[in-house]
């Protein structure tokens, strides 16, 4: 019954791409654990009980806040997903135009699939927050209007600079993919296929440096499953107040939400500010 309703509410291929974000996506961020044993944060009971503990006490503290504010919070995470989005692609080190080529990666993906399917996408933000979408997009097209003008900067350094053009090339690329596939499904490619690659293939080398292989997979295999079950907890409370499209859809963005603020932490600020982590000078896969 529950998955005829959802196949019959969100289509068969929005179902898949919502799994794929689960089952494929999912499991990057889930080897945070195994990136906090090779920082050192995990080394000790008492230090992996402090950093557990502050992981998800941020984790519930985004979600707290959505629940109280969520065109804010909404807002904020299109925001930080343009920021962790394109740093997953810059590569250049010069510090103003490695911003050019972050907000320009990050927006492809955030405003280059809302502005090409903007009714469905109004369908998905009114799932996450309700009605009052009119901030989300007047930001939506302030942030376009910028992109336009960042991608034709993009544009000369490609022109003048032949490091520049893979980074271009696969912009345009997925600005095609993104207006031909439905908007569940052009992010979940992207989420699946290129971000997750990445971010395993940046930091796999150092993690096998430091850790055994058995135990960065128990790590990743046991937030993922916790994170799995959690959210099919969630899930199954909010199917006692709305559909089972809407409630699934909710819990898999907040869900994301939520993961988001720590791993970026971890990730962008701590893991990529160590010395123990690899210089990459072309991530792409």
């Amino acid at each position: 019954m529950v998955l005829d309703t959802l196949v019959t509410n969100l289509g068969l291929v929005n179902l898949i791409a919502l799994l794929a974000i689960v089952v494929i996506g999912l499991p990057h961020g889930a080897a945070d654990g195994a990136i906090a044993g090779h920082l050192g944060y995990t080394n000790r009971f008492s230090s992996a009980f402090k950093f557990f503990s502050a992981y998800s006490i941020l984790a519930a503290l985004v979600v707290l806040f959505w629940l109280a504010f969520p065109t804010i919070t909404l807002i904020g995470f299109l925001v930080i997903s343009i920021i962790h989005f394109g740093l997953d692609a810059a590569h250049t080190k010069h510090r103003e135009m490695r911003w050019l080529q972050v907000y320009a990666h990050g927006c492809a993906i955030i405003v280059g699939i809302s502005q090409s399917h903007k009714a469905q996408v109004h369908s998905i933000y009114s799932f996450l927050i309700g009605n009052d979408l009119g901030p989300i997009w007047i930001l939506i097209d302030l942030f376009f209007a910028l992109f336009i003008v960042v991608l034709l900067v993009y544009l000369w350094q490609a022109i003048t600079n032949r490091d520049w053009r893979r980074g271009f090339l696969e912009l345009m690329v997925l600005l095609i993919v993104f207006s031909q596939l439905p908007p569940l499904v052009g992010f979940a490619l992207y989420f699946c296929c290129l971000h997750s690659v990445r971010h395993f293939r940046s930091i796999w080398r150092s993690l096998r440096l430091s850790l055994p292989l058995w135990k960065i997979c128990r790590q990743i295999a046991l937030f993922t499953a916790l994170s799995w079950s959690l959210g099919a907890f969630m899930i199954w409370i909010g199917m006692a107040h709305t559909t089972a499209d809407v409630a699934l859809v909710r819990v898999i963005f907040i869900g994301l939400a939520a993961l988001t603020v720590p791993h970026m932490i971890l990730v962008d600020v701590l893991y990529r500010g160590s010395s123990r982590a690899p210089v990459v000078t072309n991530k792409s896969p």
